[in-house]
Parts: C-alpha cells; structure tokens; sequence
C-alpha cells in the first residue's frame, strides 16, 4: 500500500511492521561517557544528563501599556514579581 506524508510517498507493508523488532528510544555512547545519541524525526542528538545548564541572569522586564486612552507601565523583575505603576 502506497502512503503519503507531507509530499513524500512511502510503501506501507503491514507484514513487516509486525514482524520488526522495537528499538530503545536511545541508544548509550560509551566513547564519551555517560551521554545518549537520541534521534527525532530522523535528526540525532547528543545528550549529556549529568551537565548543568547555563543560567542566564534576568533582566527586569518593562511594558508600556494603553487601555481604553489610559497609558500604565507594567515592571516584572528576575523573580517574577509584577507591579503595576499608573
């Protein structure tokens, strides 16, 4: 059975998809150490799980807002703490 996917034409056989083995989502690379090789939609990824991810500071956030001619400033700070000045 012919199949079609966002342009792309693939023969379907459903004696082969029952037969086929199932693969673990990912698969360890040992060369490097503890990191998997994972793949998405055909796209392989290199992933660390025991890095640390870069946290960025926060700048605080200002809005000018305008509601029905009336113009207030919104301030958002790096904790998430929102006030309101009018």
């Amino acid at each position: 059975m012919k199949l079609y996917y966002r342009g792309l034409s693939y023969e379907y056989d459903p004696s082969k998809v029952a037969s086929k083995k199932t693969e673990q989502p990912f698969e360890p690379a040992p060369q490097i150490g503890p990191a998997y090789n994972l793949m998405y939609r055909g796209v392989t990824y290199r992933v660390d799980p025991n890095s640390k991810a870069a946290k960025a500071p926060l700048a605080p956030v200002a809005y000018k807002l305008s509601f029905r001619g009336i113009t207030y400033f919104v301030n958002k700070t790096a904790q998430g703490e929102v006030t309101v000045v009018s």
